[in-house]
């Protein structure tokens, strides 16, 4: 639940090197994001927070992504009908959205990213995809399955790739138990779809401690 130290310090690259290019607005734009970024982070005591929170958190992120890659990084967020008073496990976007643009990267020169939010039957969604190569259907089903079987502390000491995405499917079980569905839709050359199905929680309610895992 802390940011990734390689994201830190790529982070803190690029501002140097905005320095040494004197792209002021650019360099107080990245550090304004990032102070935001750690401010949001250092709220260890919140498991739970407002949807609109981790939007913004996102946000963040996304604008320093931007300045890093420019126009080789297509990032879209879609946030569909009013959501703002809903409450979501803290950081189970960032990941998914750090996982996409690497993969992106991998085959294209342009990364292409997509985030959709938005509200159907009861349940909150929150899709990412991505143009990279898709992913190995073994890594898939073993993410499906881990994400119900798995204990938390053995998907946080894993060392493979899928720790990022891995530590999410387990966190969202963690707190949702059977009301959390996740869907995982990849085929090799074209992309991977993340989406993670909620209970539509509004700020004032818990969700049922007879549902979790």
């Amino acid at each position: 639940m802390q940011i990734n130290p390689h994201f830190l310090f790529n982070t803190l690259e690029l501002l140097s090197s905005l320095a040494m290019q004197k792209r002021t607005d650019d360099t107080v734009k990245v550090i304004v994001s990032l102070g935001k970024m750690l401010r949001f982070s250092l709220r260890l005591s919140d498991d739970l927070v407002g949807l609109k929170e981790e939007m913004k958190y996102v946000r963040d992120y996304a604008s320093i992504l931007q300045v890093r890659f420019g126009d080789k990084l297509r990032l879209s967020i879609v946030e569909e009908g009013d959501a703002a008073s809903l409450t979501v496990v803290k950081f189970i976007l960032q990941p998914l959205i750090e996982n996409a643009v690497k993969y992106g990267f991998k085959q294209h020169p342009e990364a292409i990213v997509e985030v959709r939010i938005f509200r159907s039957d009861g349940r909150l969604h929150l899709r990412v995809s991505d143009n990279g190569p898709g992913m190995p259907e073994q890594l898939r089903l073993q993410l499906l399955e881990g994400s119900g079987s798995s204990r938390l502390d053995d998907i946080l000491s894993s060392r493979e790739r899928q720790i990022g995405l891995g530590n999410v499917l387990a966190r969202c079980r963690l707190y949702y138990g059977s009301l959390f569905e996740v869907r995982i839709s990849a085929a090799d050359g074209t992309g991977t779809r993340i989406e993670l199905i909620i209970p539509v929680q509004e700020a004032s309610s818990d969700v049922p401690s007879i549902d979790r895992g």
